[in-house]
C-alpha cells in the first residue's frame, strides 16, 4: 500500500476550493450518520460503522476499522459511537476522543489513516483482481468459488458480508459474477 508521504507533493488545494470541499465533506458525513442514527440522539450502533465508512468512499482493512472504532468509542464500550465531541468551553482542554464526525473528516481531507492511504481501488485494479481469479478468461467467476475464497483466504469476510455481496453481484440464474459489469460498481464512490 502506498504511503502518504509518496503523495504529499500533489496535496496542494487552493484555499477557496478547500473550504468548499470541507463543507461538502461535512455535509456528506452528517447525511451518512443520519441514515444509521436510530433515535436521533447523536449515537449510532458500532456495528454500522464499517458500512458508514465505506459509504463515504473509504476502503479500510478490518484491522484499520477496528482501530477507528476503538478510537471513536469512549473508555467504556457501550456498543455505540457518538457523532461529535461534546462542546468544549474556550480554554478548556479536550479530553474526549475524536468521534465519528471528527475522525471521518480528518480521513476524508487527507485520504489517510495512521500514515496509510485509505481510498477505494480504481476500476482497473478491481478488474485486474477479478481477472487473476479467471485464468481461463471466461469473463465471469462462479459465485461459489468466490464465496470460498472470501471466507477462507486473506482478510476473511463473514458469511453475511459474502451473501450481501453475492446477492448484489451474481446473476440469479447462473450464479456467475460478470466482473466487467461489477468492477465499476465496486470502484464507484
Amino acid at each position: 500500500m502506498a504511503q502518504v508521504s509518496e503523495w504529499e507533493e500533489f496535496s496542494f488545494i487552493p484555499p477557496h476550493r478547500e473550504t468548499r470541499r470541507r463543507a461538502k465533506l461535512e455535509e456528506e458525513i452528517k447525511n451518512i450518520f443520519k441514515l444509521f442514527e436510530r433515535d436521533k440522539n447523536g449515537l449510532c450502533d458500532v456495528r454500522e460503522v464499517g458500512t458508514m465508512v465505506r459509504a463515504l468512499g473509504l476502503n479500510p482493512k478490518e484491522s484499520q476499522l477496528d482501530k477507528m472504532i476503538r478510537e471513536m468509542e469512549s473508555d467504556q464500550s457501550t456498543g455505540y459511537v457518538k457523532f461529535k465531541r461534546d462542546p468544549v468551553k474556550p480554554g478548556e482542554k479536550v479530553e474526549e476522543p475524536r468521534r465519528f464526525f471528527e475522525l471521518m473528516l480528518d480521513i476524508l481531507l487527507t485520504y489517510e489513516y495512521n500514515g496509510e492511504l485509505i481510498i477505494r481501488d480504481s476500476e482497473e485494479t478491481i478488474l485486474n483482481a477479478f481477472e487473476a481469479l479467471d485464468p481461463e478468461k471466461k469473463g465471469y467467476i462462479d459465485s461459489e468459488y468466490l464465496k470460498e475464497l472470501m471466507t477462507t483466504r486473506g482478510e476473511r469476510f463473514t458469511n453475511e458480508e459474502v451473501l450481501e455481496m453475492l446477492n448484489a453481484a451474481a446473476d440469479p440464474e447462473t450464479g456467475y459474477i460478470k466482473y466487467d459489469d461489477y468492477s465499476p460498481i465496486l470502484a464507484c464512490d
